[in-house]
């Protein structure tokens, strides 16, 4: 049974109390920090016998162990032996769960990038203990709240993980709605939006649809075909998530100096590394297969970035800057005309 939301926040201050490493609370205390959280939503204070029954509560349903040593002292102090515990407050039904495990799914996926460090922590809290619903967070991540696409994550995850076969509604950019039956392999994110990477039926090549483009999608009973390629390599040579099939090649970069030092720290790719470098530029070297991804990016720096070579990838740059200062030029005729 789920616990009485007044009951669930005593729990949670208790909680919050005990495992505070830097200070040691004594009935008194942890009644007035109770007290202050109930008030915080209009409900009336609690006595200490009714804490004392929370304590013994969280101690022998929920095998919460106090420091005896510090319970026995005059002025009968609180805190934990340890922090590796876990505090089932909630039975979660069957959806619950899975949602649960979905997420744990996808957090773990960090595992080796800089950010796991913070995933860890987060897992350790879902596996051992209770959010502070009062903290303010501390840490922030960019994200699009308003992004559509993600009420499809959930859902494409699971046909991915249990190998089903998609017949999928989507609306290419610009374009009239197609249908087709895909396999799911892979979702991956690239500049706020995800994407979902698979096979269309009858092809050979992978495909990537963006989520926001997809209309809806059902299971289709025909046999799944499994992924011929490790996604874990897949986009080693590409920036973003288009994957052309050409091979990868030297795109070599004039940058300015004052910009390079942001890119020396955050490289363009994994492969960069830098060819001459002055007090007023630097040369870098990448090697990728050249698509629209590597052109936005580098189109994103303005004049700090120029493309030497190859010729043809500096033409088709050139092109879109030529074309983007017509515009402009455009623009200052017509207003003083």
């Amino acid at each position: 049974m789920p616990v009485d939301k007044q009951v669930l926040l005593r729990y949670q201050i208790l909680n919050k109390c005990f495992r505070n490493r830097y200070r040691e609370y004594t009935i008194d205390d942890l009644v007035d920090e109770c007290n202050k959280a109930l008030r915080r939503i209009d409900k009336p204070d609690v006595s200490k016998r009714t804490i004392q029954n929370d304590i013994n509560t969280l101690e022998a349903d929920y095998h919460i162990t106090l420091n005896e040593n510090l319970r026995q002292g005059r002025k009968r102090l609180y805190r934990y032996t340890d922090t590796n515990y876990m505090l089932p407050l909630y039975r979660m039904n069957d959806t619950e769960r899975n949602k649960i495990e979905d997420a744990i799914y996808v957090l773990r996926q960090f595992e080796g990038e800089p950010l796991y460090d913070w995933v860890r922590t987060i897992l350790m809290q879902i596996e051992g203990g209770l959010f502070d619903g009062e903290s303010s967070p501390v840490v922030s991540f960019q994200t699009n709240l308003d992004y559509t696409g993600l009420s499809h994550f959930s859902k494409l995850l699971q046909a991915i993980q249990t190998k089903r076969v998609l017949k999928l509604r989507y609306t290419p950019y610009g374009k009239s709605q197609i249908t087709t039956t895909i396999y799911p392999y892979h979702l991956k994110e690239y500049n706020d939006r995800w994407y979902l990477i698979a096979q269309a039926k009858g092809f050979d090549t992978y495909a990537h649809y963006a989520l926001d483009r997809i209309d809806d999608f059902e299971e289709v009973a025909i046999p799944y075909k499994d992924a011929d390629i490790e996604f874990d390599d897949y986009f080693d040579d590409v920036i973003g998530v288009t994957v052309p099939e050409t091979d990868s090649e030297d795109v070599v970069l004039r940058i300015s100096k004052p910009r390079f030092e942001y890119i020396r720290t955050k490289p363009l790719h994994l492969t960069q590394h830098t060819v001459e470098e002055n007090d007023y530029f630097a040369v870098i070297n990448i090697n990728v297969k050249i698509n629209k991804e590597l052109e936005s990016l580098v189109l994103s720096f303005g004049n700090d970035i120029e493309v030497l070579s190859p010729d043809y990838f500096r033409q088709q740059v050139s092109t879109k800057i030529r074309s983007m200062n017509q515009k402009y030029l455009s623009d200052e005729e017509n207003l003083h005309s």
